[in-house]
């Protein structure tokens, strides 16, 4: 049985909705990978750091996260290549930065401003 094309209208109906769902599993990711940002640009010189933030453990912290950041990377793109793929005509570039945004802008959002 052939695989069923899906038009670029479809694939937006059900990866926007996929996409905004999978943000809440990956806010966590998101807080891990700001707070590697934040240690390695306070090693850098470029922002100050709590000293503590490194004392207390955050390599392993960090370590975590990376492991998190790319098990969620996959599930995402796993998710989304079901049906992403399917459609000839998407404008696969546009597409795949909608859903790093709509994956990484919740969390983000959730850590600085809501929470």
């Amino acid at each position: 049985m052939p695989r069923r094309e899906l038009r670029p209208h479809q694939v937006w109906l059900i990866g926007v909705p996929l996409n905004l769902l999978l943000a809440l599993p990956a806010a966590y990711p998101v807080a891990f990978a700001m707070l590697a940002a934040q240690v390695v640009a306070g090693e850098l010189g470029w922002a100050t750091l709590d000293p503590t933030v490194v004392d207390d453990g955050a390599g392993l912290v960090i370590g975590f996260g990376v492991v998190s950041v790319l098990f969620g990377g996959l599930l995402v793109f796993g998710l989304n290549a079901l049906f992403a793929f399917r459609a000839p005509q998407l404008s696969a570039g546009r597409y795949w930065l909608a859903v790093a945004l709509l994956v990484v802008v919740p969390g983000v959002l959730y850590w600085t401003v809501i929470r």
